[in-house]
């Protein structure tokens, strides 16, 4: 939600603080839970509001960018925790997720199922934060070509790094918890590529998420935006904006 949390303020940041410094999870956490606060900051600005103002919300999104730039270097000092496979090694996503284009016919195998979380969620969020700063930058700046290309290659190898890693988390072997831990990061990557156009990836994503579904889950017909039940809630409760 694009809203700030009690969990980014610094009386709160210092109870993780200590964990953080061992817990690769905590310490991606502790960067991660500041987005919805710029998100938030966004939404508030207004037509016509001091330049000095958007600088400033641009400037705090790259410093925690800047943050999780560094957290991805310390993660991955003694290399990357995935391998590049071919999908077919990955027993039965093929079934509930059939790819015959070849969109992503080499996926990431991580070497254990923590690492495959902290990377979704690494990615998700780069590619939530990233893509508000991007859209600022086209609105109030006037970027060259090249910038414009370096953003979308930035921006698509989020997408493309988070489609890469559901079937790992989505085969039929594994538990409902990594299905559950790829479901968002996903449907944040099919966002990203509607918008861009890219229907191919983004029809991609639509399989992967109703195959990957856990059954009986679902009462009634269900949504591939995750946040359709809220929007519906708000609709039928008005008065709990």
């Amino acid at each position: 939600m694009r809203k700030a949390s009690m969990l980014d303020t610094p009386d709160w940041l210092a109870v993780t603080a200590k964990a953080a410094k061992v817990d690769p999870y905590v310490a991606l956490q502790d960067i991660c839970i500041a987005i919805p606060r710029l998100l938030e900051r966004t939404d508030k600005l207004v037509k016509g509001c001091p330049k000095e103002e958007v600088d400033a919300l641009i400037d705090d999104a790259q410093q925690i960018a800047n943050r999780a730039f560094g957290w991805l270097t310390d993660f991955e000092r003694h290399g990357p925790r995935y391998n590049r496979v071919d999908v077919a090694t990955m027993d039965g996503f093929s079934d509930i997720c059939p790819d015959p284009d070849g969109v992503f016919a080499s996926v990431f195998e991580f070497h254990y199922f923590g690492a495959g979380i902290c990377y979704l969620i690494y990615w998700m969020s780069m590619l939530i934060m990233q893509g508000n700063t991007f859209k600022l930058l086209r609105q109030t700046r006037q970027l060259e070509l090249k910038q414009l290309i370096t953003w979308d290659r930035q921006l698509s190898s989020y997408a493309d790094s988070i489609c890469r890693s559901v079937p790992y988390h989505c085969r039929p072997i594994t538990g409902y918890t990594a299905k559950f831990g790829s479901i968002t990061p996903l449907m944040v990557a099919r966002k990203f590529y509607e918008m861009k156009g890219a229907k191919t990836e983004a029809a991609w994503c639509a399989r992967a998420y109703m195959g990957a579904r856990v059954p009986e889950l679902y009462s009634a017909e269900f949504s591939l935006d995750p946040l359709d039940a809220v929007k519906d809630t708000v609709k039928d409760n008005p008065r709990i904006i």
